[in-house]
């Protein structure tokens, strides 16, 4: 009866240094951690995938951790939510690497867009100067006026957005602004052409 008693004892035990595994907080909060990191540095816009991946790792582990939590005490076994945790923390990691990698690619490279941007403008102002003015040509003069000093005002608003670390937006707003020079450059080609009965 006794070895049976020690047996049991023994067993109940092994389930509390086994079954009774402590969360994984520490593990948890680090996760955290590094997904607030990567968002700081906008993972979501410039690595969407690797921040998405690292989200989902996340909210894995979670569910993992709540499983374990609404069982008994002594069958709980955190090892796999803690697994998982450090799993979601490299991934944080990777994308807030990446999204650091692409944030500069794409600073570079809306630095080089801006410069063409202005050289844009600047042609489609020249262009505008050497329109040809006369009978029937002043309300067109007057309307591509109008659409240059949008341009302007969207190239101002995309240096203002660039400077304010918004590269992406800034982005967006030059091609813009260089579709548009391009269009009023056109516009006064076409006007020209016309004026000399081409």
């Amino acid at each position: 009866m006794f070895k049976s008693v020690s047996i049991v004892l023994a067993v109940v035990a092994l389930l509390l240094v086994t079954g009774c595994s402590k969360p994984p907080e520490v593990e948890m909060q680090n996760a955290e951690t590094a997904i607030q990191a990567a968002q700081a540095v906008e993972a979501e816009q410039y690595a969407p995938q690797a921040y998405r991946v690292a989200m989902d790792s996340l909210t894995a582990a979670k569910a993992a951790k709540t499983e374990q939590d609404s069982k008994f005490a002594l069958f709980r076994s955190y090892s796999k939510a803690k697994a998982m945790f450090l799993s979601a923390q490299a991934m944080a990691e990777q994308a807030k690497t990446e999204a650091e990698a692409e944030k500069e690619r794409v600073r570079l490279e809306v630095m080089d867009m801006m410069t063409k941007a202005q050289e844009s403008v600047d042609a489609a102002a020249k262009a505008l100067e050497k329109a040809p003015r006369g009978k029937g040509s002043k309300a067109d003069i007057e309307m591509i006026k109008n659409d240059l000093e949008s341009v302007m005002m969207g190239f101002n608003e995309a240096k203002a957005d660039f400077d304010a670390g918004k590269f992406l937006v800034a982005k967006g707003k030059l091609e813009t602004v260089m579709t548009k020079s391009q269009s009023i450059i056109s516009e006064i080609e076409a006007a020209k052409a016309k004026k000399m009965g081409k």
